[in-house]
């Protein structure tokens, strides 16, 4: 990232902010005697545990996560708008490289520098590889650097040569290179053009006193920082010895779910566990989760799909804490809520909260303050922004060391480098690894792939030419210039004749010069004294753009079968879509971050499913399902095979489930849901849908806010008349959401909501055919299933909770289906919830529950 910033004052950086890398997994935790291996956001540590006290800890670290600024002051000023994609910056590296060896005898690439110091106990052995060195009497180090502006990078670098994090990377190179050869090199770094492949050299002076001096700073500070990491771990020790469980006494199959999690965990298994709505599953993983990580100085990572999700795990860790226990937890919350400016533009000439973040933070003592809480939410972080004028997002990473518990969203932990810099698993000169907690983990398939399938579109980028034209007049034209531009790409894609989608290979040139052209205007126009809006119409173009061109930089001509394009035609053109069919071999290098791994839902079958699309399969992969806390009696389930929901048979059938719905609710006052597989379906059945005599129907519509949700749920909350809800399934009412006590007493689930037959459907079935065996099931039966089992979920929250559940389709009988199903839902087979006397059965079930 540091070459893609200005850093006119010391730049943004902290310990764990380094990209992830590859890493060894050495010897396993429990196989060792005498030595601990961990893998941190780049730092390697090795801990010697020896009786002799004497014996210093020998902390190990790279040679890029050393050279750092130290003390930290000046802003943050971190866009990442003209950074090299990883396997750009490689490529770059290897030609120049191959290069320089064809051209120079003298010339060694890779060479391996180390050396190592000791501080108040502590051994530190940095080591690292120089890019290249010239051999000869006065050896010449080279540095190579790739970024869009190098011009803007040389000057950067010229004006900080004594603490910019390239600048110290390669004294440190000098530096230890002088004291094992006792020759002192010349230093040059080489920056490359990503553009054009243009060069820049720039030599950088040497001296002795000002490194040695930083140095110094820097040991220093790394000795007081291992010794804080000593002070956390035994805190955390301390509390694992005594961590109470939070109740009084656990609920049905609460005990069964905190053991089998206990013995995997002592086997060292990642585990994929089905637990349903009411069990207190998210006490019964975190608790036994924390206990452990805790026992080993460590901390949890909780994640979960969507922030409104974090509140339940907020709430796990409140119980922890009203027993006595000082856990600490804290939330992270998305940049673009936290920012207090338009656009979340990290740039001191933009941002007030950016400028002199670092000395701000270190004059009012504000990490220290913060590790004083026992709850870190966004409205402390954004009180204490408010107060002392810095960036709150920026503060919460700063806090996120100290906490037990740091509950984030999935991309903290999954999303590419590229899109978005990931929560540092672990924090410096901390033994060991994190436990890293999957909430809701049937979403994250879906989730992950997405991550790596974005899209352009004539009709999106069109929407922006009204906005482009509003700029001011120097920017104007040319910005309307190159959208013309990109539309004009995006068009010569499109095949003669096209009325559907196809699919077809998409060539990266048009696209990466495209892309270059906007990365060149958007350096200027962010170096201008325009201010930035919310929405910013040039930011988004050109985010819009790279972000495609990054994927596809990244895929093409890999030979990655999990991918494949499409061209879609349009009115205004047309789009042309990535489409990732399966992210799990990005998502298993990310689970080697942490120690243990255990994803949770109350949809995961079947298990096999979830394993491999969520990179978890393995023989030692432990799955279990647990089966309601709640009496069968509580519940009255049935199918309904009369009604067909196929897209052949909709139109004689919409009048039917409108019908059924209005019989059904009729028997019993309270509100209903009614899940549909679409807008367009709900729509049509609404519209011959008769309430009840009383009964309000509400609708679900595309795109509510969030207030028109809650609105919608406070209806129901407030149960004034009965209502019944016509949704979709996969939507905000459908899933993370609760329904307590009478708030919901049943609901419809009108068919499974099988994905559109289209060319990527089409495509993905096929891609899993081949590598799963199953394409039909992989691409459409079981996503769709995972959404109606959720949405069924909805009815039976507590002890108390008497509630109907009505499945329409005959398909819902079939084993490609049921088998997704929770196993406690039958015992032999679906048609047990075949009714051949539907209202009466569902009339018994009501007087039952009032005698």
């Amino acid at each position: 990232m540091w070459g893609e910033a200005c850093f006119r004052s010391t730049p943004k950086w902290k310990f764990g902010s380094a990209p992830a890398r590859a890493w060894h997994r050495g010897p396993s935790r429990r196989n060792v005697d005498r030595r601990k291996f961990c893998a941190t956001s780049g730092y390697e540590f090795e801990a010697l545990l020896s009786d002799c006290k004497e014996e210093p800890q020998i902390i190990r670290l790279s040679i890029r996560d050393f050279a750092l600024p130290s003390p930290r002051t000046g802003s943050i000023d971190a866009y990442s708008g003209f950074g090299a994609t990883s396997l750009e910056g490689i490529e770059i590296h290897q030609q120049v490289q191959k290069k320089r060896a064809g051209e120079f005898p003298n010339y060694r690439s890779e060479v391996k520098l180390s050396k190592t110091f000791e501080r108040e106990g502590y051994r530190f052995q940095i080591e690292g590889r120089m890019d290249g060195i010239f051999e000869s009497p006065t050896p010449k180090i080279e540095e190579i650097k790739s970024t869009f502006n190098i011009r803007e990078l040389l000057r950067t670098v010229e004006d900080c040569h004594t603490t910019h994090p390239y600048a110290l990377q390669l004294l440190t190179y000098g530096y230890f290179y002088w004291t094992e050869q006792n020759v002192l090199p010349e230093l040059t770094f080489h920056f490359v053009s990503t553009r054009n492949r243009e060069t820049l050299d720039l030599a950088l002076p040497f001296d002795r006193s000002t490194y040695e001096a930083w140095l110094e700073r820097r040991l220093t500070e790394l000795a007081q920082d291992a010794k804080r990491a000593e002070k956390r771990t035994s805190r955390r020790k301390k509390m694992a010895d005594a961590f109470p469980f939070p109740f009084l006494k656990p609920r049905s199959g609460q005990i069964e779910l905190i053991q089998t999690i206990e013995e995997g965990m002592a086997k060292s298994q990642r585990m994929l566990l089905q637990a349903p709505t009411g069990l207190g599953k998210t006490v019964g993983v975190l608790y036994p989760s924390l206990k452990e990580a805790l026992s080993r100085g460590q901390r949890v990572v909780y994640v979960t799909p969507k922030n409104s999700q974090h509140a339940v795990a907020e709430d796990a860790v409140d119980r922890f804490q009203d027993t006595g226990s000082a856990v600490k937890s804290l939330t992270i919350t998305a940049k673009s809520k936290m920012c207090f400016k338009p656009e979340p533009l990290c740039n001191p000439r933009y941002c007030e909260y950016a400028k002199d973040y670092y000395d701000k933070v270190a004059e009012n003592g504000l990490v220290a303050e913060l590790s004083k809480k026992k709850k870190l939410t966004a409205r402390v972080f954004r009180t204490m922004g408010e107060k002392y004028e810095v960036c709150p997002f920026e503060l919460q990473l700063e806090a996120a060391g100290e906490a037990d518990v740091v509950i984030c969203d999935y991309n903290y932990v999954f999303a590419p480098q590229s899109a978005l810099g990931r929560l540092p698993p672990s924090t410096f000169a901390t033994k060991g690894k994190p436990n890293l907690v999957v909430d809701e983990a049937h979403n994250l398939p879906s989730r992950a792939a997405g991550y790596y399938s974005p899209a352009l579109s004539s009709f999106v980028l069109e929407r922006m030419r009204e906005d482009l034209r509003a700029l001011p007049r120097r920017f104007a034209k040319e910005a309307e210039e190159l959208l013309d531009e990109a539309l004009e790409v995006i068009s010569d894609l499109r095949p003669a004749g096209a009325a559907k989608s196809v699919r077809f290979e998409a060539e990266l040139t048009p696209f990466a010069e495209q892309d270059g052209k906007f990365r060149g205007f958007l350096s200027r126009y962010l170096d201008s004294d325009v201010e930035i809006q919310a929405k910013d119409p040039v930011l988004r173009i050109c985010f819009y753009w790279g972000e495609f061109t990054s994927i596809l930089a990244d895929i093409h001509g890999a030979g990655r079968e999990e991918f494949f394009t499409t061209f879609q035609p349009e009115r205004s053109g047309g789009s042309v879509k990535i489409t990732c069919c399966d992210a799990s071999q990005m998502l298993k290098p990310q689970y080697d971050f942490y120690d243990q791994v255990v994803a949770f839902s109350a949809t995961l079958k079947p298990f096999d499913f979830y394993a491999r699309l969520s990179g978890l399969d393995s023989p030692e992969l432990l799955t279990g399902e647990f089966d309601s806390p709640f009496a069968s009696s509580q519940r009255k389930l049935l199918i309904i095979p009369q009604i067909s929901t196929k897209y052949s048979d909709r139109e004689r059938n919409y009048s039917r489930i409108a019908e059924t719905i209005t019989r059904i609710s009729a028997l019993h006052p309270g509100n209903h849901l009614a899940f549909f597989p679409s807008f367009e379906f709900l729509e049509r059945v609404a519209d011959l849908f008769i309430p009840p005599n009383g009964q309000t129907l509400i609708r679900q519509t595309r795109g509510m806010t969030g207030e028109a949700v809650e609105e919608v749920l406070h209806v129901l909350r407030e149960r004034a008349r009965p209502t019944t809800l016509f949704a979709v399934q996969g939507g905000v009412f459908s899933e993370g959401v609760d329904y307590p006590g009478e708030m919901v007493i049943g609901a419809f689930i009108v068919g499974p909501p099988l994905p559109s037959f289209d060319i990527e459907r089409e495509s993905m079935k096929i891609y899993y055919e081949e590598h799963y065996g199953d394409g039909f099931a992989y691409a459409y039966t079981y996503p769709a299933m995972a959404k109606a089992v959720q949405a069924a979920g909805r009815v039976i929250r507590s002890e108390t909770d008497r509630g109907i559940i009505v499945l329409m389709d005959s398909r819902f009988m079939e084993k490609s289906y049921s088998q997704s199903m929770p196993s406690d839902w039958f015992q032999e087979s679906p048609r047990e919830l075949v009714s051949r006397s539907i209202l009466k059965d569902i009339s018994d079930f009501w007087s039952g529950g009032k005698d």
